[in-house]
């Protein structure tokens, strides 16, 4: 089958308690995006609105679902960029992050990109299916069999993150392609939904036969739960045929404040469809022998000059073996193209658990400024182990 489309609605509400609106979203007929912003002084909002604009940006230059994965991980990065730009400019902004949850229609398949605590779920034959898993720390208990999903669902821990795009941390994002139906339903939601209500609610809410009615009834189940957080919730329907809509951007990245404070992001227009295109390469073989030769030795001479610019601009964060300590480094891990530029006092000894394995891997950082804030990150969550040892994950005290 081929030919298909996605016919939606969409809608982000503040909520009863927040003061404004961190969470973002996008729908388009071959595109849906949901990311839900975090962190203090009104930064989380500029994190999801950068975030959807990257992701949209991604989905436009991919045509098949397999090309459109990679778009949206390298869209993670762009993110991250972004996220790090803003704040090295305002380092008051230090630990804005976003999740994200992309469902991108490529004919008859969905390419999906999931990061964070945002859900997708899938309305099948009246029957619920959710296609993503939260990257929180109470999921790992759940994963380990610690604890149930009903346990998880009260837990003092909850909403801490294990995995979000914040321009420090390398980021694994879960990538997947499966085959869609015209009649199947999705819907892309912030934890401000899928938080409160529970997934009986959420199906029936599905029900609906309206797009419309059925994004209201989520909205409003949320609310009379208490609608703690932001609530962003995306439907939209698998249709056959093309159907000529224009777009819509809700939360953050709707809102013209945030754009206008992040000039190096270039937004969506709501009019402007992204459409999958196609690149065409096209040589003249008639030129003389020459020609060609002079060519490649001009790509050599570009391709070396464009390594090392790249190297140069290349940091990670690792081990410096000597001293088994933090340190910041400039290149890449692999075949050791990288050179030492700064090594910290902290102990990699120091470390909780999760974060003693990043640095062993070590994870990249887009520039010094991110490296130097990734590693004062990492100092507080080895000074809040020295102040209560026995926290989750903490190395264990020896008497």
């Amino acid at each position: 089958m081929s030919g298909l489309s996605l016919r939606f609605a969409a809608r982000s509400e503040i909520g009863r308690v927040r003061r404004n609106n961190e969470d973002a979203g996008y729908a388009a007929t071959d595109l849906l995006v949901v990311a839900d912003g975090m962190g203090g002084h009104e930064a989380g909002e500029l994190a999801s609105a950068a975030t959807i604009a990257a992701i949209v940006s991604a989905a436009a230059k991919s045509a098949g679902a397999d090309e459109v994965l990679t778009q949206l991980a390298e869209a993670v990065i762009t993110s991250g960029e972004y996220i790090a730009d803003v704040v090295a400019a305002n380092r008051d902004l230090a630990g804005m992050g976003t999740t994200m949850t992309v469902v991108a229609l490529r004919e008859d398949r969905i390419a999906m990109a999931h990061v964070g605590d945002s859900r997708a779920y899938l309305f099948r034959g009246n029957e619920l299916q959710q296609m993503t898993k939260d990257h929180t720390f109470v999921q790992t208990l759940v994963d380990s069999g610690e604890i149930t999903p009903a346990q998880a669902a009260v837990h003092p821990k909850r909403n801490l993150m294990m995995r979000a795009i914040d321009g420090i941390h390398a980021v694994e994002v879960d990538l997947s392609v499966r085959e869609t139906w015209a009649g199947d339903r999705y819907l892309l939601c912030s934890d401000g939904l899928c938080g409160v209500i529970d997934s009986k609610t959420i199906a029936h809410c599905l029900s609906a036969k309206d797009l419309t009615h059925a994004v209201t009834l989520l909205i409003d189940a949320a609310m009379s739960a208490g609608a703690p957080d932001n609530i962003t919730v995306v439907v939209a329907d698998v249709v056959n045929g093309s159907i000529e809509v224009d777009p819509v951007l809700i939360g953050s990245a709707a809102d013209a404040g945030n754009q206008s404070r992040l000039p190096a992001v270039d937004f969506p227009e709501e009019g402007d469809s992204p459409k999958p295109t196609s690149l065409s390469l096209s040589v003249n073989q008639k030129g003389r022998w020459l020609v060609p030769v002079f060519t490649t030795l001009g790509i050599i001479t570009i391709f070396i000059a464009g390594v090392l610019w790249w190297l140069s601009n290349q940091w990670f964060v690792g081990v410096y073996t000597q001293n088994k300590v933090v340190a910041i480094f400039q290149g890449i891990p692999a075949g050791g193209m990288y050179r030492l530029v700064e090594v910290s006092t902290l102990s990699v000894s120091q470390l909780p658990e999760y974060e003693f394995e990043q640095v062993y891997q070590t994870f990249d950082s887009p520039n010094l400024l991110a490296a130097q804030a990734a590693v004062a990150r990492l100092q507080k969550s080895a000074d809040s182990c020295e102040l209560i040892p026995s926290s989750p994950g903490c190395p264990e005290v020896t008497p």
